[in-house]
């Protein structure tokens, strides 16, 4: 079975004792650090007054050494504030406000200067910069339908898992299939899959019917049921309101989405998802790394206890972090790591959209720039890029090869859509067929492997 593309949108400890100690020194210390602060930010704020009054100036480009002078200011001040010295955080991270523009015509100014306020908010100041606003969900579903339609880059990685789940269904002989999506959140990947399946029952109905004189409405249908995890429940009502209005004008498919809120206790969570035992069952993870280690545990343990055919494990590649498996309470590398990421998919949305587009000011504002402040306030209890593929194979899972299916139609999709981008996107096959990513020039972005049980027997304690 091939894919069918479909997107289906409409409206609708020690780092926190010393980051406690950082904000404890701005907010009590003495009058030079109060006012560091305070010049800090007034520079912030003259940036943004500047480009609301002068929001179609060209600030000039900040490529080249430029802009490898503001990640290195970034970096230096990352250093500074994770070992206390604020003075030599607020000075750098001055120096970038100077330099750095939310309007930029280099996205090199752009990612510096959101990268500036979530450092500056982390490190140094008390409370969190006015400006930008607050982005409402509204916006942030905006935004992410405008980034989906105009970047392959989320499109890539949930079309490849949703061919190597429509491939295990089919292997599994079953006609219903239960996926578990630990992250739903708007449910942008599972439009092109319940269209899938609803094309690949209509053929096989349409076969049987041809050799049987049968007549009327066809064969059996496939049942899909989708279980979402989610943190808000408007946010699922509204993502199950989407899908089923898609999968109403999908003949032969029988659809159920059950929306689970995230808020419940993280060991109970398998007993929240209804299980049915004539379905194949497959885990969709997408971006897990960036939970906490206590929601990872939770999640794998369950995971375990559905005893998926298949996990599918799609997350940003890594970029060669010493830190690996063992999660890191150090800003600096989370920080180093995110700074290259978010550089490479600015600088590929640059390409992707005019350089005056305000649909790219939007995806970056109310998107990217969201996602970065989050990367930045999070806990510092966190896990690198690698440890979910290190830790289901202590589980138990074993790597399940990529079909050649799978991958050339990831090509063809990242043909048809990157055409605007500049042609800088590219297919990158890593470990032979066992895992592809995506990639922006020779920057690997995000990574998909799939998993299946290897039937043997693990205890907790090898986790």
């Amino acid at each position: 079975m091939n894919l069918t593309l479909s997107l289906g949108v409409d409206g609708g400890g020690g780092a926190t004792a010393k980051k406690r100690k950082l904000r404890d020194d701005v907010g009590e210390g003495d009058g030079g650090d109060r006012a560091r602060v305070m010049r800090l930010l007034q520079a912030r704020d003259r940036v943004a007054k500047v480009e609301l009054d002068h929001h179609d100036d060209d600030h000039g480009g900040k490529g080249g050494e430029g802009g490898l002078r503001l990640m290195r200011l970034l970096l230096s001040s990352a250093a500074a504030g994770e070992v206390g010295d604020t003075h030599a955080a607020a000075v750098a991270l001055r120096e970038v406000y100077r330099h750095a523009s939310f309007r930029g015509s280099d996205p090199v100014e752009r990612v510096a200067a959101y990268f500036a306020d979530a450092l500056a908010s982390r490190l140094l100041l008390p409370s969190p910069p006015p400006v930008p606003a607050t982005t409402t969900r509204a916006e942030q579903f905006l935004a992410l339908t405008m980034f989906y339609q105009a970047s392959p880059l989320y499109q890539f990685a949930h079309f490849t898992a949703n061919q190597a789940i429509v491939e295990a269904f089919e292997a599994s002989g079953c006609r219903r299939l239960h996926v578990v999506d630990f992250d739903v959140s708007f449910g942008f990947q599972w439009p092109s899959l319940i269209q899938s399946l609803s094309d690949a029952a209509a053929a096989t109905s349409s076969g049987s019917n041809d050799g049987s004189g049968s007549s009327g409405g066809g064969g059996e249908q496939v049942s899909l049921r989708i279980t979402g995890f989610g943190a808000s429940t408007d946010e699922l009502r509204d993502t199950e309101a989407r899908l089923t209005r898609f999968a109403d004008g999908c003949p032969n498919l029988r659809f159920e989405f059950e929306g689970v809120m995230n808020d419940g206790p993280e060991d109970g969570r398998h007993g929240r998802i209804r299980v049915d035992p004539a379905a194949a069952v497959v885990v969709n993870l997408v971006f897990p790394a960036a939970a906490s280690s206590r929601e990872s545990r939770a999640t794998l343990d369950c995971i375990r206890a559905l005893d998926p055919s298949l996990v599918f494990l799609i997350d940003r590649a890594s970029d060669g972090s010493p830190a690996r498996s063992r999660k890191s309470e150090s800003l600096l590398p989370r920080f180093a790591s995110s700074l290259r990421y978010y550089a490479a998919v600015f600088e590929s949305l640059h390409e992707c959209l005019p350089a005056d587009s305000a649909e790219r000011l939007a995806i970056e504002r109310d998107h990217l720039g969201v996602e970065i402040s989050d990367a930045m306030a999070a806990s510092p209890d966190h896990r690198a890029a690698d440890y979910w593929t290190e830790t289901l194979e202590r589980a138990g899972f074993e790597g399940a090869r990529l079909s050649s299916r799978t991958v050339s139609q990831a090509k063809l999709l990242l043909k048809m859509k990157s055409g605007g981008c500049g042609g800088g996107f590219r297919v990158m096959e890593d470990g032979g067929d066992m895992a592809m990513a995506l990639g922006w020039r020779d920057r690997a972005l995000i990574r998909a492997t799939a998993w299946r049980p290897c039937r043997r027997s693990v205890g907790k304690h090898d986790l």
